[in-house]
């Protein structure tokens, strides 16, 4: 009776995650698409808001009845390959999948409604990015809308699968299961797609990891080329203190208070953070809040005020003797210390100072100063990142609990880049 009463309240309260929007979204997989649909459903207890993410997450994971899938038209169905959930781009919901459809073998792309008319809703008839898009996928279909008709901005038919009838189970669990994944850390779906790096040589994390590179140093030179040095470097920390979810409002206090505000000494950053609107601030720890972060870069700026100009230094000889030496060699973490301690001031804790570096200071440096800076920035310290991928980077003997071969962001970058490339197929050891 114990039991059947915990499991009634552990019921209750995912309901109630489900319910809530705002929760949820706020938990997508790293570099979800912001704004995800979400609708209010018939469920067996009544109505329930369901993110389409758990439609997305039932095809990814095919947890339904495959064998007698057969489209509105009437087209029989057979899955070879789900695609790649596309989880961070612009586009169809699953990109490059492989479908048996009526016996002939189709390859495209895949878009997840909640029914056939959000098509049209979404516009994707009128976007050329979904003209690969060979199925449409829906939760249910309307009586009002008997065939689930869709058509590409180039004219092509695409036909609808249902998937209500197949289901295993009431869609409320799916969406359970959906919340629950994300508030364990158990997600089956992510556990998946790393299995493709059992294996994979160090070569291999560095080829990964440098695409990530190649891409922050390209947004760093249009930083640069748009803004110069002093306002790139304003504007992008403020952005990394603001982490993903509050990016967004400390961009635009970067472009409204000026550097030399910030050395003044005089800003308040409570006041700052009110006179800002669009925060969000649901499960954000105290440490986290955008006023704590704001009041640590108006201790930089002011203590500082030379900062940036340190920085632009940092490669010069006069920095470089200044750090100890060991054996005649500076270390990678001897370098962290000198950024951390000498140039920030100590005002920021290890794993967000290494943020800065990795996500801000070092790209823009390099940059700047056309240096080849891939190897310090692989082997750095990793920042902020979830427990979990440190997890996975022991289960893959990268790392050891000695500290002997510790956690690097060269590391923590493959882990991203595996989560956002194509799935890799057991024959494809390009990377191995």
């Amino acid at each position: 009776a114990g039991q059947t009463m915990h499991a009634r309240a552990l019921r209750v309260i995912l309901k109630l995650f489900i319910t809530d929007w705002s929760f949820l979204r706020e938990r997508t997989i790293e570099g979800m698409r912001m704004g995800a649909e979400v609708q209010e459903i018939p469920g067996y207890y009544g109505s329930v808001k369901m993110e389409e993410a758990v439609l997305q997450r039932i095809w990814a994971e095919q947890d339904f009845f495959t064998d007698s899938l057969v489209t509105t038209c009437g087209k029989k169905i057979f899955t070879d390959h789900v695609g790649k959930w596309n989880l961070s781009e612009e586009g169809p919901d699953f990109r490059n999948a492989r479908l048996i459809i009526d016996g002939a073998v189709v390859d495209g792309d895949i878009e997840v409604h909640f029914e056939p008319k959000d098509w049209q809703k979404h516009k994707h008839h009128l976007d050329p990015n979904y003209n690969r898009v060979i199925l449409q996928i829906c939760l249910f279909l309307k009586a009002t809308d008997k065939s689930g008709y869709a058509c590409t901005q180039n004219g092509k038919d695409i036909p609808c699968l249902i998937l209500l009838p197949h289901l295993y189970r009431g869609i409320e669990e799916y969406g359970e299961e959906h919340a629950l994944a994300r508030l364990s850390g158990r997600d089956r779906q992510v556990e998946k797609e790393m299995e493709c790096l059992e294996g994979l040589s160090e070569l291999g994390v560095g080829k990964r990891a440098r695409r990530r590179w190649s891409a922050k140093l390209i947004f760093a030179q249009s930083r640069l080329h748009t803004q110069g040095w002093e306002a790139a470097c304003h504007q992008w920390f403020l952005e990394i203190l603001g982490y993903r979810r509050n990016k967004g409002p400390m961009a635009r206090i970067a472009q409204r208070i000026s550097i030399d505000e910030w050395k003044s000494g005089r800003i308040n950053a409570e006041k700052v953070f009110q006179s800002e609107k669009g925060w969000r601030l649901r499960g954000c720890r105290p440490a986290n809040h955008p006023v704590a972060r704001l009041r640590q870069y108006a201790d930089l700026c002011s203590s500082s005020p030379q900062w940036m100009e340190r920085l632009s230094n940092f490669t010069n000889q006069s920095e470089i003797d200044s750090c100890p030496q060991e054996n005649g060699l500076i270390r990678v973490s001897t370098l962290a210390r000198f950024w951390r301690d000498e140039i920030l001031g100590g005002i920021f804790a290890k794993s967000k100072a290494n943020t800065l570096w990795i996500d801000g200071a070092w790209p823009l440096l390099c940059a700047s100063q056309k240096i080849e800076g891939f190897a310090i920035w692989h082997n750095w310290p990793a920042g902020d990142c979830p427990k979990k991928y440190r997890e996975w980077a022991r289960k893959l003997g990268w790392t050891d609990r000695s500290g002997r071969k510790p956690f690097s962001n060269g590391q923590f970058q493959c882990i991203l880049e595996s989560l956002n490339e194509e799935m890799i197929h057991p024959t494809d050891n390009s990377n191995r």
